[in-house]
Order: C-alpha cells, then structure tokens, then sequence
C-alpha cells in the first residue's frame, strides 16, 4: 500500500508541477501582451508624431511657396499670410514638448521677421506705384510744356548761317 500512496503523492506532485507550470505560462503570456500593446503603443505614438512633422513639413513649403507671389500681394493676401503664420506658429508650439524650445523660437522669430519683412515690400510695391501713377499723370504735362517751350524758340536758318560763315 505504501507503493501506491508514494505513487499518489507522485500523481499529485505531478498535477501541481503541471499547475505551477501552466500558471507560469499564462502569467509569461500576460506580461508579454502586455509588453506588446505598450510597444504598439509607443509605435502607435512614433507614427503620430511623424504625421505631423510630415504634415508641418508640408504645410512649410506651401507656406514657403506662398510668398512667392508677393508682388502681387494686396492687404487682403497680406491677412491670408498672417493667418498661414499663426497657424503654422501654433503647429510648431506643439512641438516644444518633443523638440526644444530654443530651436521651436528660433524658427518661430524667423517666420515672424519675414512677415515683417514682406508686409514691408508689399508697401513699398504700393508707394511704387502711387509714384509710378503720379509720373504716369505728369507726363503728359510735361510733353505739352516742352512742346510749348520748344515751339517759343526761335528757329535758325541753317541755310543763313552757311552763308555767312563763307
């Protein structure tokens, strides 16, 4: 009998080795989803993030491309441009958490002197041609007056002249 109790207790012991081992498993299964869905996570926070440096780097070039036809800007494309900036100034904001600061300033000051910078040309494109219209006006005044003034000189016969040079 003793037999068959040793063997029993073996049976036992065999039933709880298994036990403890499928337990194992699971918890091991458990800790490795788990430490999937936080690198898919973390992959899923990587995509995201270069989608919207992706989308920020597009949203530069066309906003890049947009000055390009500054000179024939008027103050309606000069709010449009402004609006661009702001955006694009609060896109780059969101980045300050991820990238440092000094650089996020950095381009943000350099977009914002080029505003300046374009705001200044296109007014200067105005007085230009405020300048230019006013020349345009005066030109034919001034075409009348030197017709006047030459038409008050007094002509020279080049033929009289021959002759008494002679």
């Amino acid at each position: 009998m003793e037999r068959s109790g040793n063997f029993y207790k073996a049976i036992r012991l065999g039933y709880i080795l298994i036990s403890i081992l499928i337990g194992c498993m699971a918890y091991n299964s458990l800790y490795e989803w788990q430490e999937i869905e936080a690198l898919e996570l973390g992959n899923k926070k990587i995509d995201e993030l270069r989608k919207e440096i992706n989308n920020i780097n597009i949203q530069m070039i066309k906003f890049s491309l947009l000055g390009e036809t500054i000179l024939e800007w008027n103050d309606k494309d000069i709010e449009h441009y402004h609006a661009r900036r702001m955006a694009m100034d609060s896109m780059l904001c969101r980045f300050k958490a991820t990238y440092p600061a000094e650089r996020i300033d950095s381009v943000r000051s350099l977009l914002e002197d080029k505003e300046r910078q374009m705001f200044q040309i296109v007014r200067l494109m105005d007085e230009q041609q405020s300048i230019n219209k006013k020349i345009a006006n005066q030109i034919p005044v001034i075409v009348q007056k030197s017709v006047q003034e030459q038409s008050k000189k007094p002509k020279y016969n080049r033929h009289f002249e021959n002759s008494t040079l002679k």
